[in-house]
């Protein structure tokens, strides 16, 4: 939108909106769900997921490792993906956007075995939230990080 002078009340109108938004937070070895209406967390679920660390052994034990921790991955990211499921979509429609935070090349690989989470990509923002634990905690305070923003001023001014 844009207008003459100052108009600040489409900002206004969108920090004074009730969003209901749906935070993914994930890394390996544990995940965080939840739903946010406004600043308030209204659903959440945490849990862990037992994921083996890499080694650099070599032979056949190195890649009889790698499967067992492939599998360990796809577990997790297949239980992450229901509780997903369980907590957001009952709110359907109603939900506006989903915010994932986490490592992006974990989210990649979750996005890419999570069929909810592909059937959502249109309401799913590109930006990430930054979370060191997913944990009940941090959805707490996820909150700020979701309504954090940048407000950008054009002008027709030119500097001399």
């Amino acid at each position: 939108k844009t207008s003459e002078g100052v108009d600040a009340s489409p900002l206004r109108d969108l920090l004074n909106s009730e969003l209901l938004i749906g935070v993914v937070l994930l890394r390996l070895k544990r995940y965080a769900i939840g739903v946010l209406k406004g600043g308030s967390l209204v659903a959440s679920k945490t849990d862990t997921r037992y994921v083996k660390n890499r080694h650099r052994a070599g032979g056949t034990s190195q890649r009889r490792f790698e499967r067992s921790r492939e599998r360990l991955v796809r577990e997790l990211f297949d239980k992450t993906c229901e509780i997903t499921r369980n907590i957001i979509s009952p709110y359907g429609d109603r939900i506006d956007y989903i915010l994932m935070g986490g490592e992006r090349h974990t989210l990649r690989g979750f996005v890419e075995r999570c069929r909810y989470m592909q059937d959502n990509e249109r309401k799913t923002l590109k930006r990430l939230l930054r979370v060191d634990k997913p944990n009940h905690e941090a959805l707490e305070k996820i909150a700020f990080e979701v309504w954090k923003s940048k407000v950008l001023v054009f002008s027709d001014d030119l500097a001399d």
